[in-house]
């Protein structure tokens, strides 16, 4: 069933073995090797030149001299590369100071739940808690230890000697009581992006700030950490994900601490074998039009992040050869990420993704790649070059399409999907359109809130949650996961007008007697204009139930009135949807906004964990046969009033081949749009002026 996905099919998918999370977590704890300073030396290469001859001549020793040697080395040393290829520490600020606080009391916010860690009957804290909601993705946030550079910057701006003593004594706890297994792990503290993660965005920014190791002190001795950080290697060397967002987060660990940390023997083969993967994972996980195969906008900037990490490391270090052969793809990439943002600057929500500002994270990008396009489309056109092809794009491996007005914020933009599942963190969400303008959401893909089995993850995956048509309660069969050739999509693009035409199959009961059934959507946008819809529901096996759902941003007031549903907000633009060319029986007309039984509907989630009530507009009917309907869907700027600007519309041909209606504007405009549903037939739009677009 469309809704009854599992969650934890994504877990293993990403873990790339059939491991469950309870086991590894048990075998974890069983077979762990603590860590252990008795052998650190052995790891260290006494002939790399940063020791200088004093420590060279005491590892090669073998006395207890190299324990003074090591600890005044490291404790002395600066970080081989520039610190700003580090993530950088978080400013003091009174958002720092309250993580600190509350981690002075054990209290931890992960993923947006904020609950006080319960302490185990040794003293520790209990690193393999799941939190207040039982939710893995809580452990495995805790072991992150993201609370430790906010207890450092504490300690360093304060003098206060209560942060110092908290982030030794959390620290140290971590270390002694998480031994690495000697296998692959789900556990909280072993999940290979876990020890990432902490490498990246915990230890490695305090141990190379300028007051990391006084910080540290005799507590956590260079010795102890160094056996540690290799034990995060090997995981990452050795139990990596085998493929995904998480492989390629988790070979930018491995590179930093290669670059990092040279004085280790193995240093050389855990950077060959980071950039031999990483090559080969850019190779797999990028579509040539740029997107990122699991097609969560999300997760794609997860990717880029590491991967820019990476090259700048790499640059860093004077390697920039090493990433030279996959700049282009990493180009490309960030220019998918541009182009379908919003005019606001925001990234469209697909599947598994929270809403993310897109533009903040490429402006810093542009100069690096000259890319003065970047700079117009992130700045509105404010800043660089304005670029030289019309404003709309498709993706053509995505099956994607992004409709748009213009460059400037306020600019009319719509997000058509049409294209594979995703690789992983899929949705439901085959021909679903997302509409924005006028500088604000409008039509909205509801995000991904949980990802725990049951009913809520249900809502926010399956199709109720999105702008599909339902038939009989169930959204389409689900598209291949990762396309072998580019979307079945019609895509035409012109100087004024884009036109995007797919099909999509429901599954079909064959007991009822009911055989296969087709949704047909196509998309007509006059630019700087408004959008016409087209669906186009092939179903036989007697009478059926159709619901055409629209989500709308919880920001909006929604009413509806004779077939129209619109927006109605003072001091913002608004937007109108109008149901044209029923089904012979009519729409219902729902508004529902929140409702948690029998099924959730009428959700939004902007930030994982969080959820906020906002209107779906459900249209519904009976019917007993084909059926075609359509929606003329456009906005108004603050202070129009969008019902004023209602189109009167007529239908002049309804066939197999084509719906082609006339609109009258109250202006007096006249448009007539030919919108076809087979490949013969031409799209056409006039104007009743003789202006064709």
């Amino acid at each position: 069933m469309n809704e009854g996905r599992k969650s934890g099919r994504r877990w293993l998918a990403l873990a790339g073995l059939g491991v469950l999370t309870g086991v590894a977590l048990g075998l974890a704890v069983h077979y762990g090797r603590p860590v252990s300073d008795g052998d650190i030396y052995a790891a260290l290469n006494p002939d790399y030149a940063g020791f200088g001859a004093e420590t060279q001549q005491a590892l090669r020793a073998g006395s207890a001299a190299q324990v003074a040697a090591v600890d005044d080395y490291f404790r002395r040393r600066t970080n081989p590369l520039p610190v700003k290829v580090l993530t950088a520490l978080p400013a003091w600020n009174a958002e720092t100071r309250r993580i600190a606080d509350e981690a002075l009391r054990d209290i931890f916010t992960c993923q947006g739940v904020t609950a006080q860690v319960p302490r185990l009957a040794n003293g520790g804290l209990d690193w393999n808690w799941r939190g207040p909601k039982d939710d893995p993705e809580f452990m495995w946030f805790l072991n992150r230890l993201t609370e430790l550079p906010a207890l450092y910057v504490a300690w360093r701006e304060t003098g206060e000697e209560k942060y110092r003593t908290a982030l030794q004594a959390q620290w140290l706890d971590w270390i002694e009581h998480n031994p690495r297994p000697a296998h692959y792990s789900l556990s909280g503290p072993w999940r290979a992006l876990e020890a990432a993660r902490r490498l990246q965005d915990s230890w490695l920014p305090i141990l190379f700030d300028k007051s990391g190791w006084k910080a540290v002190g005799d507590a956590l001795p260079p010795a102890l950490l160094l056996a540690s950080i290799k034990q995060h290697a090997e995981c990452l060397r050795d139990t990596h994900a085998l493929y995904g967002n998480h492989v390629i987060s988790e070979m930018a660990g491995l590179t930093m601490v290669a670059l990092a940390f040279p004085e280790f023997r193995d240093a050389p083969q855990w950077l060959d074998y980071a950039l031999a993967t990483t090559r080969r994972e850019v190779a797999r996980q990028f579509y040539p039009d740029g997107a990122q195969t699991e097609l969560t906008n999300t997760y794609q900037l997860v990717v880029l992040q590491s991967l820019q990490q990476l090259a700048d490391m790499l640059t860093a270090a004077g390697r920039e050869k090493d990433w030279a052969a996959w700049r282009p793809a990493l180009e490309n990439a960030w220019n998918y990420f541009v182009y379908v943002m919003t005019p606001m600057g925001g990234g469209p929500m697909d599947n598994d993704s929270d809403f993310v500002f897109n533009a903040a994270w490429v402006r810093s990008l542009a100069g690096g790649y000259a890319r003065a396009d970047w700079l117009y489309v992130t700045s509105g056109g404010k800043e660089g070059k304005e670029p030289a092809e019309p404003p709309s794009r498709f993706f053509p491996w995505a099956g994607q399409a992004v409709m748009r007005g213009g460059w400037q914020p306020t600019e009319q933009w719509a997000f058509f999907e049409a294209g594979p599942y995703g690789s992983d963190h899929q949705h439901d969400d085959e021909l679903q359109l997302d509409v924005c303008a006028e500088g604000r959401e409008m039509l909205v893909d509801n995000g991904r809130y949980t990802y725990q089995p049951g009913a809520w993850r249900d809502y926010f995956s399956g199709p109720r949650g999105h702008n599909v048509v339902l038939l009989d309660g169930q959204g389409t069969m689900r598209p291949p996961d990762v396309a072998p050739s580019v979307a079945n999509v019609r895509a035409e693009m012109g100087a004024g007008m884009d036109f995007f035409s797919a099909t999509a199959p429901y599954a079909g009961n064959w007991a009822a007697g009911q055989g296969p059934a087709y949704h047909t959507r196509a998309v007509l946008y006059v630019r700087q204009g408004y959008w016409i819809v087209v669906d186009r529901v092939l179903a036989a096996g007697g009478t059926r139930r159709l619901d055409a759902l629209w989500h709308f941003h919880p920001d909006c007031t929604v009413h509806t009135a004779d077939g129209l549903v619109y927006t109605e907000d003072k001091e913002k633009g608004n937007l109108g949807l109008l149901a044209v060319n029923p089904p012979k029986s009519g729409w219902g007309v729902e508004l529902i906004r929140g409702r948690e039984t029998p099924t959730p509907q009428g959700w939004y989630s902007a930030v994982f964990n969080q959820k906020a009530a906002a209107t779906c507009a459900d249209f519904s009917v009976k019917v007993d046969g084909p059926a075609t309907f359509a929606w003329v869907i456009w906005t108004e700027p603050a202070g129009r009033d969008v019902k004023a600007g209602r189109p009167q519309v007529t239908v002049r041909e309804d066939s197999a081949a084509r719906l082609r209606l006339e609109l009258t504007w109250p202006d007096g405009r006249v448009d007539e749009a030919t919108m076809p549903f087979v490949k013969e037939e031409a799209v056409a739009w006039t104007r009743s002026a003789g202006a064709k677009l």
